[in-house]
């Protein structure tokens, strides 16, 4: 008993409250300072590129997929893929590591700069050979970047081939990123198979038709792809059938063909 009275007395109740308030506090503030950080390395792309922006995301990260749902294609149908998706290959590898909500990038895997030039030809090129169906803009999601657009003519039509989600998107089909990942529009069925084959995920704020929160008052369908960046000319070809049938998706144009990214063609061939 006498050993137990030497023992140095706990501190008051109070104390040890304050003192493990004061540690969450240095906790939280740490984590807001490397994720404030984290957001930045992103770049810039949709959300404010300052503490506001961070501020918006973060506000909103509670609502987005997570990561591991990215990857869900049950919400997608099973049949009615384009023949060109049902064709594609497998993804050699791991998939490439995505980071960040708004904006939404490539971490790893990056595209060599040979690659860059065919991806950019490859935009280019879908344009200038169907102007009559398409026009380039900047886009609306990155504000920098610019983007595939479905052609106002056709957008502000009531052709009933024009699905929903081009509407959703004000016309955006797709964009490039710096990192020369790629966004898309791509029809449900056809995004089932490019998730499972190893291509891209969700974007995580393309909320499946079934949930409570959507963000379709942000202009966000449920089938915003991030398309990895192609590393070789095998799945550049892969990444065009995938714009390609994007393209045919977004304009309800099932004839749509998008065949050249070696070279950049001009308007008139």
């Amino acid at each position: 008993m006498d050993r137990l009275k030497q023992l140095p007395k706990l501190p008051p109740r109070e104390l040890a409250l304050s003192a493990a308030a004061v540690t969450a506090a240095l906790s939280a503030v740490i984590w807001c300072v490397r994720d404030y950080h984290e957001f930045l390395a992103l770049g810039r792309g949709g959300a404010p590129y300052n503490i506001m922006g961070w501020a918006i995301v973060t506000l909103l990260r509670p609502f987005a997929l997570s990561k591991r749902d990215a990857k869900q294609v049950s919400s997608y149908p099973a049949d009615g893929a384009q023949e060109e998706i049902k064709g594609l290959p497998t993804r050699a590898g791991l998939p490439a590591s995505v980071g960040g909500i708004v904006p939404h990038r490539q971490l790893s895997q990056h595209p060599p700069d040979k690659m860059k030039q065919y991806i950019t030809n490859l935009f280019k090129n879908a344009v200038a050979k169907h102007s009559d169906i398409l026009e380039e803009r900047l886009s609306l999601y990155e504000r920098h970047n610019p983007a595939l657009f479905v052609h106002a003519n056709i957008l502000s039509s009531d052709d009933p081939a024009v699905p929903e989600t081009a509407r959703i998107a004000r016309g955006e089909i797709g964009h490039i990123h710096p990192d020369f990942s790629i966004h898309l529009y791509v029809a449900p069925a056809d995004a089932r198979l490019i998730i499972e084959k190893g291509w891209g995920e969700k974007h995580r704020l393309s909320k499946p038709e079934n949930s409570l929160f959507k963000f379709k008052r942000f202009h966000i369908a449920d089938t915003y792809i991030l398309i990895y960046g192609p590393r070789d000319e095998e799945e550049i070809d892969v990444v065009r059938k995938i714009l390609q049938s994007s393209i045919r998706f977004m304009t309800g144009r099932p004839n749509v063909e998008v065949s050249e990214w070696r070279t950049a063609i001009s308007p008139t061939e």
